[in-house]
């Protein structure tokens, strides 16, 4: 009889049943999941296209300090933790990395020996054509099917969405 009344008792879900959706999405968890899907999805494309040892934001990296130095400007370690918002320790190991695969040096300034620029080598500027190309067919490829309203709208909103994030971070956020 046992065997009866288990047969009987409806079976347990496998998953457990999705939480009520609310008026508030966790949109910073969603921005975090597709930002990070996107990274790796870059950094794959980036290796298979142009080199192995680059990864997107490497990529990113140097193609900033091509762009800069071309104009005779020097940029600094600091130069690249202000622009894309990483901290000191990542910013250096992502440069000794650079500096390791051979895509850019560190050179001594005359006036402060601490001081170094980072200049992109023979190899950092020859892989820089390859990875313009390699970010451009990524972001057409990422942006398709989305019409340009969708796409303006959606810039509105990170824009709001980072500007809020740096009120939270600051203190200066009014909730």
């Amino acid at each position: 009889m046992s065997q009866t009344k288990a047969q009987d008792q409806p079976l347990e879900p496998l998953h457990p049943p999705e939480p009520e959706k609310t008026a508030f999405p966790s949109v910073g968890r969603m921005l975090n999941c597709a930002a990070r899907e996107i990274s790796v999805a870059l950094d794959t494309r980036i290796a298979a296209q142009v080199n192995p040892e680059l990864t997107g934001m490497r990529g990113m990296v140097l193609g900033y300090i091509i762009e800069a130095t071309r104009s005779g400007g020097a940029v600094y370690q600091r130069d690249v933790e202000t622009r894309f918002h990483i901290r000191r320790s990542s910013v250096t190991a992502l440069l000794q990395g650079m500096e390791q695969g051979g895509f850019i040096n560190r050179v001594s300034v005359e006036q402060d020996a601490r001081l170094k620029s980072l200049v992109p080598t023979d190899k950092g500027r020859q892989c820089f054509a390859d990875l313009q190309r390699s970010i451009d067919a990524f972001e057409r490829e990422l942006q398709a099917n989305i019409p340009p309203g969708e796409l303006a709208a959606l810039q509105k909103s990170l824009e709001k969405l980072y500007a809020n994030a740096q009120e939270i971070r600051n203190g200066t956020n009014s909730d």
